[in-house]
């Protein structure tokens, strides 16, 4: 008798920038990786675009060098923006290549799994509103049933606990994957995860480290040649993208060799000529300071928000490929003064923490999974508490002496606990308004020109010949997977507006707060 599909437990995928992981909770309880339908548990976040086919994975990989123009790799870098890639005449959003992506993994983890179509999807930490939108977006383009968002480093936090089950300990977990970073301090308390802070950077990963080595070998060869292959007018802009990708992926092979061979060599051909470059560990991280110092400062800002010591961190959890390189972990054990803890693989442990986070939503909804149940029992008990990675607030001016200036009033702060909501009223600035525009912005800054605007909520048809100084009531509220609801509210004659954001501003590519300012003129500060 087949099993019934609500005893399967959810998949939980790591959606990543430049690999891709997919794992289940067994009928043990314990959470496995699904290896892909080529055998390795890892797959190339990366699309070929091939006759009118997609091709996902190794194999779109290998082509990056021959087919440049028809790959797209590290889409996720741009999830939430306007950012296409056209090919064949069709314009692909982030979010229609990421669904892409997704179908391939689920599709291989289903020959294994059987007909499972709820999951649970990582997000890198610090990722916006219209990230996190875009890729819940993405999740039912691929035709899932998407039970919720968790945080990547929150993840791999609960693929850690879950054997140990640590009380009162604050650990640290640092997420260096191929194209992003996150830092994120938090709490365990048996069955209760608690996030303190959180910050990351959206263009710091594994890549760069591999920009580093590609550029060294440009530097090398035109010393070697006088032929500079990033000059357009050495080579023709295919033989340039051809060779740029192969170098790149050579450049990558290159930084696997040197995290545990002290030197490495490397062949590299273009325009007819040949060179061995050879590149040693210490070159390698001279190049690599610049890079290195930014993870530095990133974690100590993220410690400082999260109000602790050195001394309080007693787990620090390296998580990401990219965090094996041995740099990358001296730089995090001269900070924190912990070894990393390495018992849960780098580049699976997001994957196997989703893996926990999609059964525990099961089980919260009443679902009927079949597993050990002391395993039911931790899970049915887990609780898990994300916060914020942003401030979120709106543009409005405030009186300065004779003058009045635009500023970012924030409602919800940065790394206020999830679901959170919060209230405030501000009030028109002339008389006869009959619209108001509430525009939603996303920063740390008081200048709405430093902020990114994420929408705007607009009340329309008031009155005519209303006064000035009229009341309007704002709401923010983000649910557990961090996406935004606001709310605006003319008190005097009860008109409302609502909308999980309006992001056809993004699908323009307009995120300054230039616009949003000119937008905020009808409202200010008491």
């Amino acid at each position: 008798m087949a099993e019934p599909l609500d005893d399967k437990t959810a998949f939980g995928i790591d959606l990543g920038t430049t690999l891709s992981v997919v794992a289940q909770v067994n009928s043990a309880g314990l959470p496995v990786v699904l290896p892909n339908a080529e055998g390795s548990p890892t797959t190339p976040s990366i699309v070929l675009f091939d006759a009118g086919h997609a091709v996902v994975g190794a194999v779109a990989r290998e082509s990056l060098a021959t087919e440049p123009a028809s790959v797209v790799q590290l889409v996720k870098r741009h999830i939430g923006s306007g950012w296409t890639f056209d090919y064949g005449g069709v314009a692909y959003r982030p979010e229609h290549v990421s669904a892409l992506i997704l179908r391939k993994v689920v599709h291989d983890a289903q020959l294994l799994a059987g007909p499972v179509t709820q999951a649970a999807i990582t997000v890198p930490a610090y990722f916006s509103d219209p990230m996190r939108a875009a890729t819940l977006r993405a999740g039912e383009l691929a035709g899932l049933e998407v039970l919720g968002l968790l945080s990547e480093p929150t993840a791999a936090a609960l693929a850690y606990g879950y054997d140990r089950r640590p009380a009162g300990a604050t650990g640290v977990v640092v997420d260096l994957g191929g194209g992003t970073f996150d830092v994120t301090v938090m709490e365990y308390d048996g069955a209760e995860l608690k996030v303190r802070a959180t910050g990351g950077d959206a263009y710091l990963g594994g890549a760069n480290f591999d920009k580093v080595l590609f550029d060294c070998f440009v530097e090398r060869f035109e010393s070697a040649h006088g032929l500079d292959i990033n000059d357009p007018d050495a080579q023709s802009l295919d033989e340039c993208a051809q060779v740029s990708q192969d170098w790149l992926l050579r450049a990558a092979r290159a930084k696997h060799d040197l995290t545990s061979r002290d030197r490495t060599s490397v062949a590299l051909q273009a325009a007819g000529l040949t060179l061995r470059v050879d590149v040693t560990r210490a070159e390698f991280v001279s190049g690599s300071a610049v890079l290195l110092d930014e993870m530095t400062e990133k974690m100590a800002d993220v410690v400082a928000a999260a109000g602790v010591t050195q001394k309080d961190i007693s787990v620090v959890l390296p998580v990401g490929g990219a965090t094996r390189m041995p740099a990358v972990r001296e730089r995090m054990k001269e900070m924190f003064g912990v070894d990393p803890d390495t018992s849960v693989r780098p580049d699976e442990a997001v994957a196997l923490g989703a893996a926990l986070f999609a059964a525990q939503r099961q089980l919260e909804r009443g679902g009927a999974l079949v597993m050990a149940p002391s395993a039911r029992e931790y899970l049915s008990e887990l609780t898990v508490t994300d916060v914020t990675a942003h401030s979120l607030g709106i543009s409005v001016f405030e009186t300065a002496g004779e003058r009045q200036r635009p500023v970012m009033t924030a409602l919800l702060l940065r790394n206020t606990a999830l679901p959170a909501s919060a209230e405030r009223t501000f009030f028109t600035m002339r008389p006869g308004e009959t619209r108001i525009v509430v525009p939603v912005l996303e920063g740390e800054s008081d200048d709405p020109g430093l902020c990114r605007r994420v929408g705007v909520v607009v009340i329309d048809g008031l009155p005519p010949h209303r006064p000035a100084h009229q009341p309007v009531s704002v709401t923010m509220s983000l649910n557990e997977n961090g996406i935004l609801q606001v709310a605006a509210t003319d008190v005097s004659t009860g008109a409302q507006a609502s909308t999980t954001i309006a992001r056809e501003y993004l699908a323009n590519g307009d995120a300054s707060g230039g616009a949003a300012d000119r937008m905020a003129a009808t409202m200010q500060i008491e």
